[in-house]
């Protein structure tokens, strides 16, 4: 049976080793962080879909780890930079993309403050809003409410929505 695929169950048969269930839960890892960037819990959630043991799962998060393939802190980093300065995302936006995506509360603030560094948020919506409407700003309630509405739908807070708009109702 050497021509046999690697099974990606861990329920070993006498000819299948531990270690073969470890090379393959590897391999499956890395194929996977080859499409895209990840971070642990993604990487964790498609492991234990393939059927791979929680023991297994986290020795293979380890190597992963320790070889620099998988780096949460990097990945928000990225991602924020993306969404925010690219995308003209807000910060509540972000937030929520990258909880979705498994990352812990204190990486995602750090990702968040380091985009925000030397930058106002203000700024970064009124960018926004002058790429989709540009550069007059809304003259009528109905345009303000329709910016206000753009604005809060990418995720900024409605306290900056407000400072870009001003207060004039």
């Amino acid at each position: 049976m050497a021509g046999r695929p690697l099974s990606r169950s861990t329920a070993f048969s006498p000819a299948e080793s531990p270690d073969d269930a470890a090379a393959a839960a590897l391999a499956a890892a890395v194929a996977y962080l080859a499409r895209a960037a990840r971070s642990r819990a993604e990487v964790a959630r498609h492991l234990e879909a393939a059927g791979y043991a929680a023991e297994l799962v986290d020795a293979t998060l380890a190597t992963v780890g320790a070889r620099g393939y998988v780096d949460d802190a990097m990945l928000a980093e990225r991602r924020a930079e993306q969404l925010m300065l690219r995308g003209g995302a807000g910060r509540l936006k972000v937030a929520f993309e990258l909880t979705r995506r498994g990352l812990t509360d204190t990486v995602i603030d750090r990702a968040i403050a380091g985009v925000l560094e030397g930058r106002s948020e203000a700024a970064l919506g009124r960018n926004a809003l002058q790429r989709r409407f540009g550069n007059e700003p809304p003259a009528t309630r109905a345009a303000r409410a329709k910016a206000f509405r753009f604005l809060v739908g990418r995720g900024h807070p409605p306290e900056i929505v407000s400072e870009i708009l001003g207060e004039d109702d």
